[in-house]
């Protein structure tokens, strides 16, 4: 098992996604909160799938997502 600078176990992370999950309902209620998530989400799914895909722009990007007919 590599070790590296930053590891940090995994149950601290899983803590602190926790914590942020409460925080958010505490501060904005159960609605809001599943879109913030939600919103968090997708924004890492589209993140991973352009670094993912190498170096193409965001409206190529969108394009193939939304065509136009």
């Amino acid at each position: 098992m590599e070790q590296s600078l930053f590891h940090i176990p995994r149950k601290w992370i899983g803590a602190f996604i926790g914590l942020i999950c409460s925080l958010l309902l505490i501060f904005l209620g159960f609605w809001k909160a599943v879109f913030v998530l939600l919103c968090v989400g997708l924004g890492f799914l589209i993140g991973q799938r352009l670094d993912t895909e190498g170096e193409q722009s965001i409206s190529e990007f969108f394009g193939r997502l939304f065509p136009s007919h």
